[in-house]
């Protein structure tokens, strides 16, 4: 930080009455006045956009007005991932408070595929449905929505992917990612768009009915891992604070089977506890058992219903750890006829491979090897799998321009981060050679080339840890909630000293303590230093690599509150150390 930063986050630091460090870090997240730290610090549901900003708002805002008054049948119709059957849930339980008929439909993985459906409008068709509301797809649909309004249904998509140059010519189509769309803030999940189609509503009909289901937003914009910036950092601390509060059934009871209480859910609770076994449901079976445990009325509906999710999560695990050795085995097959330099991305197909944790496998290899991954099965004669990236590096992008080299992709979409695809079965080989040149080219143009490929852990600020206390704790937690594009604040502190003999837990994690040390080590800087639990999860524990009694570190960490047996204590959460024993 340069002196002129330096002395404006000391300047920032007493106009707000908080430590300096947190000052710092609220400048580097752009909060630069009191107004827009306020804001931050307590978010605002009057500060969200006006639905009607969004692109085919007034339109289909028409239609669903019209049809709550006629009281004309909907089709309600959802991806099988968190988004999409909490979007179809929040709908489902809004038109029921308007007593409007309607159905649900999600799509079967192994039989319909991603996205809208023929098997989903022809179901429509079947029970005198003329108009199907679509959460989390659509975008890409032209065929299905031509075949729907052959059949004389109307569609309005509330989805949030990349969209292709042309858009499906749908009744209306909510996406803020149009090019033709003015809508401000660009990143909600499928379920946020949805639910901003329902406050136009409410805003049309004079309810005020909406702000019961930001807890479905929260927990699927959490999920979904969109930028928590904007209206998004409002949904999530407004979700949160109604799970804290009222949880409705499901929920509570997903929290209680997930081990943790609604008081304390975050973004993390979200991403490893709840989503995962929401996720599972649709990963191995029908998901629309998601959608019916979602709505469940009572707790002891709920908790029959949970059994279902716990049970499916269990057999994910199970198939998805066997699937990542697999994985891993053949790619290090192949990466051993290969100069390892030369490898940019990693492009796998196995037609024995369970299509439903897919993305959970890309992902696991991106953490593994650090490279774009994309994971494919054997699907209706076809190769079809799931994407992800690195930081900085958009794999939507990357399958775009491998799709105008090579005629290997049937079709794809997602985002900067995710995406899902098909290719052409015979054609693997060649989309990874092409795959891999595209996605070579992309990082070799960037600033930063072949530093991409490499894991970093951005610090946000060097921190004097005799200076962290529960006050410095209190503010901190205003930060949250937390997510991508606002992380969780990384610090640093050097010349750690390990105190007493640390734990190692299942050769994969370390819980030690450490406290504040100087060169000029004497009795008094000794009893004056605080000591800090801490938690190091990592990979792999070896000898290279063990925590030691006595072993001076420099580390960095997140600062964290641990609740255990009544207590609250401090802890560190290390993600990295360096030794530096002389």
């Amino acid at each position: 930080m340069s002196s002129v930063e330096d002395s404006a986050a000391q300047e920032f630091s007493k106009e707000l009455n908080i430590h300096y460090v947190l000052s710092k870090i609220l400048l580097q997240r752009n909060i630069k006045d009191k107004e827009s730290a306020r804001g931050y610090f307590k978010p605002c549901l009057s500060g969200t956009h006006d639905p009607f900003l969004m692109k085919d708002m007034d339109v289909a805002v028409g239609r669903l007005v019209h049809t709550i008054e006629s009281k004309e049948k909907i089709l309600v119709f959802g991806d099988y991932d968190v988004d999409g059957t909490s979007g179809v849930s929040m709908f489902h339980l809004f038109l029921n408070q308007l007593s409007v008929p309607n159905n649900i439909y999600i799509p079967d993985r192994f039989t319909d595929g991603y996205g809208l459906s023929k098997t989903g409008i022809n179901f429509a068709k079947e029970n005198g449905i003329g108009l199907i509301v679509a959460i989390d797809c659509g975008i890409t649909a032209f065929d299905k929505v031509e075949y729907a309004k052959s059949q004389n249904i109307e569609m309005i998509i509330c989805d949030h992917h990349q969209p292709p140059e042309k858009i499906p010519n749908a009744l209306a189509v909510l996406d803020p990612l149009r090019k033709d769309c003015s809508y401000p803030f660009k990143y909600l999940c499928g379920t946020g768009v949805a639910y901003k189609l329902i406050c136009a509503i409410c805003s049309k009909l004079n309810l005020d009915i909406h702000n019961e289901l930001l807890d479905f937003v929260a927990i699927a914009t959490a999920a979904d891992m969109v930028p928590i910036l904007d209206e998004n950092r409002i949904f999530l601390y407004h979700g949160f604070k109604q799970i804290s509060s009222n949880p409705r059934p499901s929920i509570k009871t997903l929290i209680r089977i997930s081990g943790f209480k609604s008081e304390t859910i975050n973004t993390t609770n979200v991403v490893f506890a709840l989503g995962p076994r929401i996720n599972a449901v649709g990963r191995l079976g029908d998901a629309i058992r998601a959608v019916k445990f979602l709505t469940s009325e009572t707790i002891s509906d709920a908790d029959e219903l949970v059994k279902i999710l716990e049970s499916e999560n269990t057999n994910r695990k199970k198939i998805d750890s066997e699937i990542f050795i697999q994985a891993q085995e053949r790619f290090n097959s192949f990466a051993g006829e290969l100069n390892y330099d030369d490898i940019y991305s990693i492009v796998l197909h196995n037609e024995d491979w369970h299509p439903g944790v897919l993305g959970i496998i890309a992902s696991r290899m991106v953490d593994k090897y650090y490279r774009p991954s994309i994971i494919l099965t054997t699907f209706n004669g076809n190769a079809k799998g799931s994407a992800r990236s690195i930081h900085k590096l958009n794999i939507y992008e990357a399958i775009l321009r491998a799709s105008k080299e090579c005629d290997a992709v049937i079709q794809f979409g997602g985002h900067f981060y995710a995406a899902g695809l098909e290719l052409k079965l015979d054609k693997v080989e060649e989309f990874r050679k092409v795959f891999n040149n595209i996605v070579k080219d992309m990082i070799e143009s960037s600033e930063e080339k072949k530093e991409m490929l490499v894991p970093q852990i951005s610090i946000d600020s060097n921190v004097e840890l005799n200076e962290v206390d529960f006050e410095f704790m209190r503010m901190l937690k205003h930060f949250e909630p937390y997510g991508p594009g606002n992380m969780n604040p990384v610090f640093c502190s050097n010349n750690l000293q390990v105190v007493g003999y640390p734990k190692i837990y299942n050769s994969t994690t370390s819980v030690f303590k450490v406290r504040t040390s100087s060169e000029n080590e004497n009795q008094a800087n000794i009893e004056s230093s605080k000591v800090f639990d801490c938690i190091y999860y990592q990979s792999d524990i070896n000898e290279s690599n063990r925590i030691n009694c006595g072993d001076k570190l420099n580390a960095i960490f997140n600062i964290e509150e641990n609740h255990w047996n009544g207590n609250t204590k401090i802890q560190l959460r290390i993600k990295d150390f360096r030794s530096v024993n002389s």
